[in-house]
């Protein structure tokens, strides 16, 4: 008697279109932890394709975790310059050190990976399916809005909830290719901002297909909104020139750097951040790497984005766009252009006189502080 064939499982259908479809980086074709974690750290808010040739060049470094655990800090600073987040590789090189204190042996279980310096779920989770086959789920924004979309899962995603949910859908015969599967599955079909739904394997699957609403709700399902705050003036009349100024707020061992202005300058005996105006074609972090040098005699190491204000004058504005900064060797710098440099606390920065046009950046820090 003839009989019709069983409907294939989400499994098979997701791992079918992987074998198709699915990417081909590096770090796929390794199982040892060092490297996967070396990726997976390197992958933390920055992009697969920045990322591939920095991976390549930093092993080539740093080939082992006993390399890593040994090297100087100005030595991984400068193999990760590019990256941003330097914060990243010293909580990497601060794994494999306590790795190699413990006899070498990398923990197996997401459990003990949680116990390295820096491995949270998720990266503990990737190590643990990655190297060691371990049936996990591992979630991130990519697999949260696959599921959210696919499932139909309440809006705003409940972080706690999402993990129970995918972990007992993680394939039992292959959860690495099917892990990877759900990454590409978000970062090539199921995107944030244009979903191609034709091309899904688990479109037929979806409660949420062709729904505008749920695809713009769940673009990026993971990330805690919150309001944002205005600062400085709005630039409301557009005749008048606009200047860019870019501010380094230099941060090293809980202190941040500030510099007085020449008494015979304007506004001279302010305080202020080393910074300038932007030149025509430069970007910001260009603009701050050679004020840095011009001011200081500094090497940029990271910038991350802070705050942006405006300022109006009667003939332009100026729009300040301040960083928080890290010197490859803070303590050498040099007052080449102010009359005084000056390490200082939150609250001290908070008390200092600045120009009127910086007060939008002294407000920023009380919140970022929480200094009332």
């Amino acid at each position: 008697m003839k009989t019709d064939a069983q409907p294939a499982q989400p499994q098979t259908e997701l791992m079918r279109w992987y074998r198709t479809h699915g990417r081909d980086l590096p770090w796929r074709h390794t199982f040892d932890p060092y490297r996967i974690l070396v990726s997976e750290t390197m992958l933390q808010q920055t992009q697969v394709d920045r990322v591939i040739p920095f991976y390549e060049r930093f092993l080539a470094h740093f080939p082992d975790e006993r390399a890593l655990a040994v090297a100087t800090t100005d030595a991984i600073h400068r193999a990760w310059k590019g990256l941003g987040y330097p914060s990243r590789v010293e909580r990497l090189q601060a794994a494999c050190r306590q790795v190699i204190a413990g006899g070498g042996a990398w923990p197996a279980t997401p459990e003990g990976l949680r116990e390295l310096p820096g491995i949270g779920p998720y990266t503990s989770g990737a190590v643990a399916c990655f190297a060691f086959g371990a049936r996990v789920p591992i979630v991130d924004t990519n697999v949260a809005r696959v599921y959210a979309r696919r499932d139909a899962l309440p809006l705003p995603l409940d972080r706690a909830a999402i993990w129970p949910h995918v972990a007992p859908q993680v394939d039992a015969v292959d959860p690495i290719a099917y892990n990877n599967a759900l990454m590409d599955l978000g970062a090539l079909v199921c995107t944030a901002r244009k979903p191609d739904c034709d091309r899904c394997p688990w479109s037929h699957r979806c409660r949420s297909r062709g729904s505008a609403d749920v695809h713009t709700a769940t673009a990026n399902p993971l990330r805690v909104a919150s309001p944002k705050v205005a600062y400085g003036v709005a630039i409301t009349d557009r005749t008048k020139p606009r200047h860019h100024v870019v501010l380094a707020l230099i941060h090293h061992q809980d202190r941040y750097l500030v510099a007085r202005r020449p008494a015979t300058a304007h506004l001279g005996g302010f305080w202020e951040l080393p910074g300038g105006k932007r030149d025509r074609g430069e970007d910001d972090r260009s603009a701050l790497a050679r004020e840095l040098a011009e001011e200081l005699g500094a090497e940029l190491l990271a910038a991350r984005a802070l705050v942006r204000f405006s300022h109006a004058y009667e003939d332009r504005y100026l729009t300040f766009h301040c960083y928080r900064c890290r010197l490859f060797d803070p303590e050498a710098v040099k007052p080449l252009v102010s009359e005084e440099l000056r390490w200082v606390t939150p609250q001290e920065f908070v008390a200092l006189r600045f120009p009127p046009a910086n007060q939008p950046l002294v407000e920023r820090m009380r919140r970022y502080h929480r200094l009332g």
